[in-house]
C-alpha cells in the first residue's frame, strides 16, 4: 500500500503499512527522530519541541542527558532528565549542595560544618581531609603511630610535596640531629 489519503504521517514518512488483524494503518520509517503509528511521538531520548508544529521537521529534540549524571538517556516531555543521586538540573550536569562533579555527583568528604576534619586535618575542595602526618583515615580519626617508624612513614609522606629531599631532612634528619644535640 503506497501513501494512500489515509496514510498520515505528518510529513515524517510517505510509507504506510496495513496491519490486517488490527485493522490499522501505520507509518513505516518515521524520519526527524519521530515514532507512532503516524509519527506523533518522539523517539526515545528524544522530546517534543513545544513551539513546532506536529509536521515541522524539528518537531522532536534531543534530551541531552549528561551521561555520568542521568539514569538514562531519555527524558520527560519537557526536556528533563531523570538524575542520579547528588545530580540536578534539566541534564543533570550539576550537583546538589553538598555533592561534588567528578564524572558523576559524589557527596563531598567534608566541609567547614557538618563534616569537619579531625585531629586538625584540613579540607582540601570538599573532597578529602588533608591529615597531619600522625593521623589517616577519612576524617583524619585514626592515629597513624604504632612505633617510630609508622611515624616516619606518615612524616615523610605528609611533606613529600615540597621537594624529595626535604622530607628526609625534615623527618629523618632533624629529628636525629636534635636528638644527638640533646644527649650531649
Amino acid at each position: 500500500m503506497g501513501g494512500g489519503s489515509n496514510c498520515e504521517c505528518y510529513g515524517h514518512s510517505n510509507r504506510c503499512s496495513y496491519i490486517d488483524y488490527l485493522n490499522i494503518v501505520t507509518c513505516v520509517s518515521c524520519k526527524h527522530n519521530t515514532r507512532g503509528q503516524n509519527c506523533q511521538h518522539c523517539r526515545l531520548g528524544y522530546f517534543r519541541n513545544a513551539s513546532a508544529e506536529l509536521d515541522d521537521e524539528g518537531v522532536c529534540i534531543e534530551c541531552n542527558c549528561n551521561q555520568m549524571g542521568s539514569v538514562h538517556d531519555r527524558c520527560n516531555g519537557t526536556g528533563f532528565c531523570q538524575c542520579k543521586d547528588g545530580a540536578t538540573g534539566p541534564k543533570c550536569d550539576d550537583c546538589f549542595p553538598g555533592y561534588y562533579w567528578k564524572q558523576g555527583c559524589y557527596s563531598n568528604v567534608c566541609d567547614e560544618e557538618l563534616l569537619l576534619c579531625q585531629n586538625g586535618g584540613t579540607c582540601s575542595q570538599n573532597q578529602k581531609c588533608i591529615c597531619p602526618p600522625e593521623f589517616k583515615g577519612m576524617l583524619c580519626q585514626q592515629s597513624r603511630c604504632e612505633g617510630d617508624k609508622a611515624c616516619n612513614t606518615a612524616c615523610t609522606a605528609h611533606f613529600h610535596f615540597l621537594a624529595p629531599l626535604v622530607p628526609l631532612l625534615l623527618c629523618v634528619l632533624l629529628p636525629h640531629l636534635l636528638a644527638t644535640l640533646t644527649a650531649h
